[in-house]
């Protein structure tokens, strides 16, 4: 009994100690052990990868997105002020590595190329359609909504507020966090330049 009691307690200790706190500014990466949990079946990413934190910092700023470890990073004078967890796009709809600017800015936007297509009570019954998709009698087509786009390309790749699963999921854009994406958005300027790593 008194072995049991012991290993319990051995258990509890070691177990507390995994519990992360958050670190803050550019070592919350690091305390992450320099990678994010990728699999679909792990609940919560998002809150345990996104922060922002604002140090008051001067100086140029700038994006990071490292889609290996699906994380966009904002830089303003050389320090992190904020990380969004991401989703990026799947194996088939890469998105493109490269050094990019933001073309423009736009707060309600919607997908041109991509959508879904819902029933008459408002069911999707096609969550992968394009404008060109059949519709059935009785359905729309619902063109997808990019909340706080940024523009990195003409043909349309940018970031914006999206589904996060846990892993890349999206047509080639970059998917951000929503509580997040808004301090993104704000502070990010037409023009600023944003790296997309592998």
């Amino acid at each position: 009994m008194k072995t049991l009691s012991l290993c319990i307690l051995i258990c509890t200790v070691l177990l507390s100690s995994c519990v992360d706190t958050k670190p803050t500014g550019s070592d919350y990466l690091t305390g992450l052990g320099g990678s994010v949990p990728t699999s679909p079946t792990m609940l919560g990413v998002a809150e345990q990868v996104s922060y922002w934190d604002d140090d008051g910092s001067s100086g140029n700023s700038y994006i990071v997105v490292d889609l290996k470890r699906q994380v966009a990073q904002f830089y303003r004078g050389g320090h992190v002020i904020g990380v969004a967890a991401i989703s990026s796009g799947t194996e088939m709809r890469a998105t493109p590595s490269g050094t990019y600017k933001i073309l423009e800015k736009h707060k309600d936007h919607f997908s041109s190329l991509y959508g879904s297509i819902e029933d008459g009570s408002g069911n999707v019954v096609n969550n992968d359609a394009t404008p060109r998709t059949p519709v059935p009698a009785g359905c729309r087509y619902m063109p997808a909504p990019m909340t706080y786009f940024m523009r990195l390309t003409k043909d349309g790749v940018g970031m914006h507020q999206g589904y996060l699963p846990g892993y890349p999921a999206s047509h080639g854009c970059i998917r951000m966090d929503r509580n997040i994406v808004p301090k993104f958005f704000a502070n990010a300027t037409v023009g600023m330049p944003v790296q997309v790593i592998r």
